[in-house]
């Protein structure tokens, strides 16, 4: 199994990178809680139904945790927290969450890897370690994939 990518051309004009060439992940499909607790069920000696149960609760945890300015952490995927996007304003004493709050998201960070020796964190997060990416097939102006028709 890898990640399937796509190549797409940067189009804005008003950058450095104008008309080069960048990698974006394409989704395969999307996996739903059904699928991800029968999967765990498959792993260990806990009946589908008991994940489910633990799953929702999860989800209602982590979101009663969030909602109290909490970071969740789940070890081996990462944290998550509460970020803001607010308006500037001119001094402390003006700022008011009614005239300057635009709204709220959530933050994730994945966890990353300590290496001791170089003294560095990595970027680059556990949960993708062994990563292999492919390319899917370049399409034509008619929006025909490159190769097709040819055997």
């Amino acid at each position: 199994m890898s990640v399937k990518y796509r190549l797409y051309r940067n189009n804005i004009s008003n950058t450095g990178t104008h008309r080069k060439w960048y990698a974006r992940a394409v989704v395969s499909r999307t996996v739903g809680i059904d699928e991800i607790a029968a999967r765990i069920q498959d792993g260990c000696t806990v009946k589908r139904s008991d994940v489910l149960a633990v799953l929702c609760e999860l989800s209602e945890a982590v979101r009663d945790e969030l909602l109290a300015g909490n970071r969740v952490v789940l070890p081996g995927l990462g944290s998550f927290k509460v970020g803001l996007a607010s308006a500037p304003a001119d001094t402390p004493d003006e700022w008011t969450p009614a005239r300057h709050l635009r709204g709220a998201h959530i933050v994730f960070r994945p966890e990353t890897a300590d290496s001791y020796a170089s003294g560095r964190r990595s970027r680059s997060p556990k949960a993708l370690r062994g990563l292999e990416v492919e390319e899917l097939p370049r399409y034509d102006k008619g929006g025909r994939p490159k190769d097709a028709g040819r055997r």
